[in-house]
C-alpha cells in the first residue's frame, strides 16, 4: 500500500515537474537590482544591446558568404553567429521587468527539477515576457522622443531612435512566433500527455479500491483520485486559457509587421535623404494602440500537502 502512495506522489510531483519545467519562457530576468538601478536601467541596457545588435546586422548584410577554399564557415556564417547571440541576449533584456512596471506579473523561473513541482504559474512565462517587451519598447520609445525634443536638428540621435526601434520590433515579433508555434504545438501535446498520465493513475486507483479492507487505505485512495480528477479539471482549463494567449499574441503579430516595414522603410529614407523632418511623429502613438489587455494567465497548481500521508 505505502509503495502505491509514495508512486503516486513521486509521479504526481514529475508530472508537474514536466508542466512547469518545460511550458513557459526560460528567459533569464536582466533588471538590475535596486542598486544596480541606480546606473543602469533596464530600458538603457535595452538601448545598448540593440544598438549593438543592429551593428552587428548591417555587418551579417555587407559580410561575403563565400566560404574559404580550405572549407570552413564563410565570413557571413560567422557573423550570423555573433548575431544570434547579441539578438538572444536582447529578447532577454526586452522580456525583463520594466524598470517603472505597475504591473504585479512575475516571471516564475525555476533553477533545478527538484523545485520544479512547486512552481504554478511558470506556463504564463513566455505570455509574461511578451507584455514585459512591450512595456519597455514603449519605454524607450518616450526615452527616445524625450532626446529628439531636447535636440530636435540632431540627425544622429532621430536615426538611432528608429534603429533601436527597428530591431526591438524584429526581436518581439520573433518572440510572438516563438510563442504562437508552442502554443500550437508543444503546449497542448505537453497538456495532452500529462492528462494521458494522471488518467492512467486514476486507473490504478479504481483497481486497487475493491482489494483494500483498510478505512484509512480507501479513504487516502479516494482522496488521491478526487485530487487527481481536480488536476484533470487543471489541464483543461490551462489549454481553454492557453487558445485565449495564442489569439492574443497572433492579434498583435499584424501589427507589429507593418510598424518594422514602415520603420524599414521610414529609415532607409531617412539615410539616403539626411532629413529627419517628421521622423520621430507617430511613432509612440501607434506603438501604444498594441497596450492591449493582459490575457488570463494559466493557475495550475499542485498542492502537496494533500496528498502527504498522516
Amino acid at each position: 500500500m505505502k509503495k502505491l502512495i509514495f508512486g503516486l506522489l513521486f509521479s504526481l510531483l514529475l508530472n508537474n515537474s514536466l508542466i512547469a519545467g518545460t511550458i513557459g519562457g526560460e528567459r533569464p530576468d536582466r533588471s538590475p537590482s535596486w542598486v544596480g538601478s541606480i546606473v543602469n536601467r533596464i530600458e538603457d541596457i535595452i538601448i545598448k544591446r540593440a544598438k549593438e545588435t543592429y551593428k552587428a546586422q548591417k555587418q551579417v548584410e555587407k559580410a561575403s558568404s563565400k566560404k574559404p577554399w580550405y572549407g570552413g564557415k564563410s565570413e557571413k556564417q560567422k557573423l550570423q553567429k555573433v548575431l544570434d547571440s547579441k539578438e538572444n541576449e536582447l529578447k532577454n533584456c526586452l522580456s525583463s521587468k520594466p524598470s517603472d512596471s505597475k504591473s504585479d506579473y512575475v516571471k516564475h523561473i525555476v533553477k533545478t527539477r527538484e523545485e520544479a513541482y512547486d512552481d504554478s504559474n511558470r506556463p504564463n512565462n513566455e505570455v509574461i515576457e511578451l507584455t514585459f517587451s512591450l512595456e519597455n519598447i514603449n519605454t524607450i520609445i518616450k526615452k527616445y522622443e524625450e532626446r529628439v525634443n531636447r535636440n530636435p536638428s540632431n540627425y544622429d540621435i532621430a536615426i538611432e531612435y528608429y534603429q533601436t526601434y527597428l530591431i526591438c520590433l524584429k526581436c518581439l515579433i520573433d518572440m510572438h512566433n516563438e510563442f504562437i508555434s508552442s502554443a500550437a504545438n508543444d503546449y497542448p501535446r505537453m497538456i495532452a500527455d500529462n492528462k494521458d498520465k494522471i488518467s492512467k493513475q486514476i486507473k490504478e486507483i479504481e483497481k486497487e479500491l475493491p482489494k483494500k479492507n483498510d478505512s484509512e487505505n480507501i479513504e487516502m485512495l479516494k482522496n488521491n483520485k478526487k485530487y487527481l480528477e481536480t488536476l484533470l479539471v487543471a489541464l483543461d482549463e490551462a489549454k481553454a486559457t492557453l487558445a485565449v494567449q495564442k489569439k492574443w499574441a497572433e492579434d498583435n503579430l499584424p501589427k507589429l509587421l507593418e510598424r518594422k516595414a514602415t520603420t524599414e522603410t521610414t529609415l532607409h529614407t531617412a539615410e539616403l535623404t539626411k532629413n529627419v523632418s517628421g521622423l520621430v511623429t507617430g511613432i509612440k502613438t501607434k506603438f501604444e494602440s498594441l497596450q492591449v489587455s493582459m490575457p488570463p494567465l494559466i493557475m495550475f497548481k499542485l498542492d502537496e500537502n494533500r496528498l502527504k500521508s498522516k
